[in-house]
């Protein structure tokens, strides 16, 4: 257990243990670090979007927005770009910092992070973000530091306020790929402190910073007195005191302690108090519950069960998946997403009947995909050589152990069953899940994916075979020159939103039909808060801002 104590928090308690300016929430999955380079799901995103900042960031209409950098220019071909950054950026004060003080962040420490996310031995899981589009940055990966005091080329300082990125050929997603955790800036001071245990000791330069961490117990962030952002009046940011998280892994526990005003928000409704909570379409609060706020918003995510399909990955072998598509087709159309939604769900989803892309996002293309079709699964499973799941071994799928992931997981069980396919569900800890799926330990298992930016390419992006984990998001290790193809030709220059949703499309139907995933359903964002939140807000991308929250106290 990793503890860190700072004195300035017990100093803004009381007595019963709820200070007025702390703002607490629970976190049910698992966080198992706060290294920007790492962050691939909500917890650590979540916490680590209050420590950490970056060049730029994304509005409430998730429209790029000036942070780090005050502004930034484009050459006229587009694949040079200059950021201005500003000069009154400091880290929080750290003991890796000469006399425990922060330092003013320059240009040096962008190239440093950059770099690091680029660097073979940190391991990143966000390399993809560079690769392919930074004039260097694949050379700098495959070279792994053998060069003495090499940088990535398309990396460079002007001056301490002015930095450039030479593109390899223009993008339309470049700032949304860098309001990504990725794209966070980081001091070497910590990593050469610190160095793995970085993870649990992050430095940043975010509104917050970290106080204390108990694994699985307790979390406290406290204000960064030096973060400069103001508000409209001038005055500073953030306003809260402190943010305390805590780690309870059962949803109507949660969901009780918000009731007794022990959580100032919650994240989701339980799908078992959500008709006593919410109308029929999900949409307004009913009875004794209409005291809270309502936060919803259909949210840019997939959660689908994905099939390992490189033979030479871990979790293939033995796998009947690999390379029988007929087998994964006739499992996607064994699936009754409707039924998933409707009763397991309570409506808090959109059944998955189209390709991965989720509807409302830009470049959704609306291709059709998998319905509940229990004969044509049927008639599948005989091409794939099974005929009513004679010969095929019982299938194991790997969830996380979440309340939701199980009943879903239930529900698929007996819809397979239905067509002769058994199937055994394991369940292990959120951690431990991810880590084996990145590593291409599992032959097939529970996923899901939220949009890190608001653009399709980045869910077409998981079937881009240069992106195959453990460097990338590509868990499947999808791999098809066309869909390759097609997803570079998407971000070609001066093509139209339409244009681009056109050529997904195209990839969609390759995608569909080879079918590295099962689809299941898009998730609705439900978030309750608190009367006397203000400033909180919800959107698309799921995340949470706290910068200008504050609690109104009567």
């Amino acid at each position: 257990m990793l503890t860190l104590a700072i004195a300035s928090v017990t100093g803004c308690r009381k007595s019963n243990n709820a200070s007025l300016n702390v703002f607490r929430y629970n976190e049910i999955e698992d966080l198992n670090t706060l290294d920007p380079a790492r962050t691939s799901a909500r917890a650590p995103w979540w916490v680590g979007g209050q420590i950490f900042v970056g060049l730029v960031g994304l509005d409430s209409a998730l429209k790029p927005i000036p942070l780090i950098a005050k502004s930034w220019t484009t050459s006229e071909d587009g694949r040079e770009w200059t950021f201005h950054l500003r000069n009154d950026v400091l880290f929080t004060d750290d003991p890796c910092f000469s006399g425990g003080k922060g330092r003013k962040l320059t240009a040096e420490d962008i190239r440093y992070s950059f770099e690091r996310i680029c660097t073979q031995a940190t391991a990143s899981t966000g390399f993809w973000i560079f690769r392919g589009k930074v004039v260097g940055a694949e050379e700098f990966y495959n070279d792994g530091g053998k060069t003495a005091n090499a940088h990535v080329a398309g990396f460079r300082i002007a001056d301490d306020t002015t930095f450039v990125i030479s593109l390899i050929e223009p993008s339309p997603i470049i700032l949304s790929l860098l309001s990504m955790p990725y794209g966070y800036i980081v001091p070497h001071e910590a990593i050469e402190k610190y160095g793995k245990d970085f993870m649990r000791h992050p430095v940043g330069a975010g509104a917050f910073k970290l106080a204390e961490w108990a694994n699985g117990q307790r979390l406290v962030l406290v204000k960064n007195p030096n973060y400069f952002e103001k508000d409209a009046s001038g005055a500073r940011l953030p306003y809260l005191d402190s943010v305390e998280v805590s780690f309870n892994t059962d949803k109507k526990t949660e969901f009780i302690q918000f009731q007794e005003g022990k959580l100032d928000a919650i994240a989701t409704v339980d799908p078992t108090f959500a008709d006593q909570v919410l109308t029929p379409d999900g949409k307004s609060l009913k009875g004794d519950f209409t005291k809270y706020r309502l936060f919803t918003t259909p949210s840019m995510s997939v959660e689908y069960y994905g099939f390992m399909l490189d033979s030479a990955a871990p979790g293939a072998a033995g796998s009947p998946f690999v390379k029988n598509r007929f087998l994964r087709r006739a499992l996607n159309y064994a699936i009754d997403r409707d039924a998933i939604v409707r009763y397991v769900l309570h409506g808090q989803a959109i059944p998955a009947v189209h390709g991965p892309v989720p509807p409302g996002l830009p470049g959704y293309s609306g291709v059709s995909g998998y319905t509940f079709d229990k004969e044509m699964a049927r008639k599948l499973l005989d091409s794939a050589g099974y005929p009513n799941g004679a010969g095929l071994p019982e299938i194991q799928v790997q969830i996380s152990e979440s309340e939701r992931a199980v009943s879903v997981a239930q529900v698929v069980q007996e819809q397979l069953n239905a067509i002769g396919v058994k199937m055994k569900i394991n369940r292990v800890s959120p951690a431990q899940h991810r880590s084996m799926a990145a590593d291409g330990k599992l032959p097939f298992w529970r996923a899901n994916w939220m949009a890190d930016y608001p653009d399709a390419e980045n869910f077409i992006a998981l079937f881009y075979s240069r992106y195959a984990s453990p460097s990338g998001s590509n868990t499947t290790r999808f791999s098809d020159p066309t869909v390759d193809s097609l997803y570079r030709a998407a971000l070609a220059p001066g093509l139209s939103i339409d244009q681009r949703s056109a050529i997904y499309g195209a990839a969609e139907r390759i995608i569909l039909d080879r079918a590295p995933w099962i689809l299941l359903y898009h998730s609705t964002i439900q978030r309750l808060t608190q009367p006397g939140i203000e400033g909180y807000t919800v959107d698309p991308l799921d995340r949470l801002m706290l910068s200008h929250v504050r609690k109104q106290h009567s």
